[in-house]
């Protein structure tokens, strides 16, 4: 009789501690998930952003050929324009930081585009570098989960 309240009692418990990895799995894949849905945010956000930074580099090479005195609309903030005359398609005012501006030829203003969207692209890479990793961590945790609820 001993012997079947013990195996009981230590069947309970093996059952406890499967719950409780279980559980802990289960959180495990959730936050991973919260990470996955994270990354996936900012990746949207960095290829908006190289997206502007393509066509701020098309528009800089239709600036470039645009006459003087063509008229032209200038953004002030998303969907709000102002209608302006072009002096000059040769130079640009281009805020470095720090409200300062400096000028810059078209040339140079596309190249600290195309720096910046080599930026966004290494940034990229690696995001992505980190989601394959953690989308196949959180499979791998699925598949635990699988075979332990067969179990």
């Amino acid at each position: 009789m001993a012997n079947a309240k013990e195996q009981t009692k230590e069947s309970g418990s093996q059952k406890n501690r499967k719950d409780e990895i279980l559980k802990d799995k289960y959180a495990e894949l959730r936050m991973a998930s919260a990470q996955i849905k994270q990354l996936q945010q900012q990746l949207e956000a960095l290829d908006e952003k190289r997206q502007e930074l393509e066509n701020a580099i098309t528009s800089l090479d239709s600036l470039k050929s645009s006459q003087k005195k063509a008229k032209m609309l200038a953004p002030i903030t998303e969907g709000m324009f102002v209608s302006a005359t072009l002096d000059s398609g040769d130079e640009l005012i281009v805020n470095v930081g720090g409200n300062v501006c400096v000028r810059k030829t078209v040339e140079e203003a596309k190249g600290m585009l195309k720096e910046r969207l080599l930026e966004v692209s290494g940034y990229q890479e690696n995001m992505l570098e980190e989601l394959n990793k953690l989308t196949d961590h959180a499979a791998g945790i699925e598949g635990e989960l699988g075979q332990m609820m067969q179990e």
